[in-house]
């Protein structure tokens, strides 16, 4: 039981490390507008990536098939009504409505 407690805080320790390293580092130092600017397309492009990643392979390779690769067709319903309504809830239903169905369908 000891052991799982400190693989626990050493789990927290290595996770808090690479938050407080920068806040610590930059805190006193000014910041260029450019790079400012530069970082906030920082976590855009990541959820973009996992995002792609996620609807585009399906069983571990490349696939743009919407009769094999089931997530195409609810990601684009989902795209569309996220920009129709801007509604994170409708968002969410609509792709988990659309995914469900396609999973009982196959």
């Amino acid at each position: 039981m000891n052991s799982q407690w400190t693989l626990i805080a050493g789990m927290a320790v290595v996770t808090y490390i690479p938050r407080l390293l920068p806040m610590l580092l930059l805190s006193k130092k000014e910041i260029s507008p450019s790079f400012s600017r530069w970082m906030t397309y920082i976590p855009v492009s990541i959820f973009a990536a996992l995002v792609a990643s996620d609807i585009f392979f399906w069983n571990g390779s490349f696939n743009v098939n919407p009769g094999i690769n089931i997530k195409l067709v609810p990601s684009i319903l989902v795209f569309l009504v996220a920009y129709k309504t801007k509604s994170l809830l409708w968002s969410i239903t609509i792709g988990l409505g659309g995914i469900t169905l396609l999973w009982f369908m196959m």
